[in-house]
């Protein structure tokens, strides 16, 4: 492939986070997908992949060597995210999975178990022109012109109204919502006031692998991610116990101590964990998963009934 189109120069545009969603005609509303942001390098039959830290990830992705046969150009750089669906929903653990692949064999075999979408939702460069300078509307016009959608590859809707949108990806339990500005250009390695991003706190079902103590009381649970019948440790979450809580899980979790980790990624037991049999299930809410996967702010909401031990 040609050295002078992967730019490693060229940065992602980052939205600002904002609290809530707001209703404003000079800008429009995008899905935003719980995956890996990916810049496409397309060029004279190829493609590069190149990620937000400027880390390649061509051979990760092998699909995507397709590309050039969906766009009607010779050259392009597209902006979108990688996303692997599981129950129809996108799954962080999931894509990441895919992104952490490094030999061709492990690459090969996760092709079909976890197979791959591209949500494109803008075009930095055609046929040698740059774009970002162009308005945003400008650009979608040329992406939807150029691109042709299929089986992976997809380009993200806009919308016109952020909060049906944000309502709707509320009860389908997604990311969260972009909102961006209409004549807004693409200003790439910042974060930028023409992009917001608006997010849902989600929620997720958690086994407790362990526990921390405060004194002699229990004041946090170690958390495990069921995956393909492994548990993955995915962080550890205090807030959301109360009183009553603490002192029935201070009076339970002791006796079900093991000494070895129930955490397949988490061999060594850091100072102040306890482990216990994973026989707990909680309800967490989560601002997002981090790339370490691990859970950004947990707040525990609940008790699955029928794994809480009883009150005695």
């Amino acid at each position: 492939m040609a050295g002078d189109i992967v730019d490693r120069s060229l940065q992602v545009m980052e939205p600002v986070s904002c609290d809530q969603v707001f209703e404003r005609q000079d800008y429009l509303y995008q899905v935003k997908w719980d995956g890996v942001r990916m810049l496409a390098f397309i060029q004279d039959g190829q493609v590069t992949l190149i990620n937000k830290r400027h880390h390649e990830r061509t051979l990760q992705y092998p699909e995507l060597q397709e590309l050039p046969a969906r766009i009607a150009a010779r050259q392009a750089i597209l902006d979108g995210e990688i996303v692997v669906l599981k129950g129809g929903k996108p799954s962080f653990p999931a894509v990441m999975s895919r992104d952490n692949q490094r030999g061709e064999a492990g690459i090969r075999r996760v092709q079909e178990s976890l197979p791959i979408n591209y949500m494109v939702f803008d075009i930095l460069q055609l046929n040698g022109e740059n774009l970002t300078i162009q308005p945003l509307e400008e650009r979608q016009h040329l992406l939807r012109e150029r691109i042709a959608p299929g089986a992976w590859l997809h380009l993200v809707e806009d919308f016109a109204q952020g909060t049906a949108l944000f309502d709707s990806i509320c009860q389908l339990d997604l990311e969260g919502v972009v909102a961006k500005q209409r004549r807004g250009c693409y200003i790439g390695g910042k974060r930028h006031r023409d992009w917001f991003k608006i997010k849902y706190r989600r929620r997720a079902e958690c086994l407790v692998g362990g526990y921390t103590l405060r004194g002699s009381l229990v004041n946090s649970l170690l958390l495990g991610w069921k995956q393909d019948k492994q548990l993955f440790f995915v962080g550890r979450a205090g807030s959301g116990l109360n009183s009553a809580q603490e002192e029935i899980l201070t009076s339970f979790l002791p006796g079900q101590e093991i000494k070895q980790s129930p955490f397949a990624n988490l061999s060594r037991q850091p100072a102040g964990y306890h482990f216990v049999k994973p026989v707990i299930g909680v309800e967490i809410e989560f601002a997002e998963w981090t790339e370490d996967l691990h859970l950004r702010a947990p707040v525990i909401k609940d008790f699955i009934q029928e794994r809480m031990p009883p009150h005695e």
